[in-house]
């Protein structure tokens, strides 16, 4: 794949999108995203965009798009909360490899046509490499979210861009209007996780990077780990030199119903309930004590890292 230097976020089975509850427990390892260049066209288009599709061209002279950009996704949403619906398109560079469009896309972009004034914003998505320059983040099949994430009554822009590969990496961009300009919500190195399809998120404190990663599990995998859990999100804190890893925090979801049975069985509690919705049950397991000598290295980072976490401000549920 080519771009290895571009970092990369954990993450198993994602897919995106995110709304805003109250919870916290800040997550494992999400990929800094480096400094990103943003671009406001001031004059109104002569023309609004059309119609748009997903995997069409998109071509807009003020923008100065190369050839190749493309539409990856479209929504269309109130984001700088005027009360009118604005366009909002990620777009992407794409090559064609035997006459069909590469699945992955480079030099990813948010743009967002404002409803009332026609005008364009543009966002371009940088990530640092690692010789220290700036380059356009890549994904493959990258898709938008649309939801509150600041907790301001106003839509964000969240943006999953799945990396391939084994190791089933993403890298996330939160956008929020703030002064007729999009800003980067995750510019302060936080890390955000996000499982759309068990339907939540964790925003992670700068702390956590590059000191844990993420297993997931789903269907008959989660049921092996948890009975009954139709997903297991394992946070791991991992040592330095990688050779061990222990848990700081899982999460399991369960409808309400084999929930119901399974927390009234005989045995320790599983956890406790941080979260229900749409007949799900959210829980929270956590270590029962530092599996490191407290006075150690290893053990002070695993407390400290434990306490950073609040999970009543950072787990979301994605609606």
């Amino acid at each position: 794949m080519k771009k290895q230097y571009i970092k990369k976020i954990p993450f198993l089975a994602l897919a995106g999108f995110i709304c805003a509850v109250s919870f916290g427990a800040p997550q494992v390892s999400l990929a800094n995203e480096a400094p990103s260049a943003q671009k406001r066209v001031t004059q109104q288009s002569q023309k609004t965009i059309g119609k748009i599709e997903i995997g069409q061209k998109f071509r807009v002279p003020e923008l100065k798009l190369k050839e190749n950009t493309y539409v990856l996704d479209y929504i269309l949403s109130d984001i700088n909360g005027d009360v009118v619906k604005d366009k909002v398109m990620l777009v992407g560079t794409k090559e064609k490899i035997n006459g069909k469009l590469y699945t992955y896309a480079s030099d990813l972009s948010i743009i967002v046509q404002d409803g009332k004034t026609n005008k364009y914003v543009k966002y371009n998505w940088m990530s640092k490499g690692t010789d220290g320059n700036l380059y356009g983040e890549i994904g493959r099949e990258p898709n938008l979210i649309i939801g509150d994430y600041t907790g301001n009554k106003v839509n964000d822009i969240i943006v999953t861009a799945p990396q391939g590969g084994n190791g089933g990496h993403v890298n996330h961009l939160i956008l929020t209007w703030e002064g007729n300009k999009l800003k980067d919500v995750l510019a302060d190195n936080q890390e955000l996780y996000t499982n759309p399809q068990a339907n939540f998120s964790l925003n992670l404190p700068a702390s956590w990077n590059g000191h844990y990663k993420v297993n997931q599990y789903a269907g008959a995998n989660a049921n092996e780990i948890k009975p009954t859990a139709k997903h297991v999100v394992e946070f791991d804190y991992t040592t330095k030199d990688g050779k061990d890893a222990e848990m700081l925090l899982m999460i399991s979801v369960y409808s309400k119903n084999d929930w119901s049975r399974f927390s009234r069985e005989e045995g320790p509690p599983v956890g406790s309930v941080i979260a229900e919705a749409n007949g799900m049950v959210y829980v929270l397991t956590t270590p029962q004590s530092n599996p490191f000598d407290s006075q150690s290295k290893e053990g002070k980072l695993f407390d400290q890292l434990y306490g950073d976490l609040n999970i009543k401000k950072s787990f979301e549920l994605i609606k």
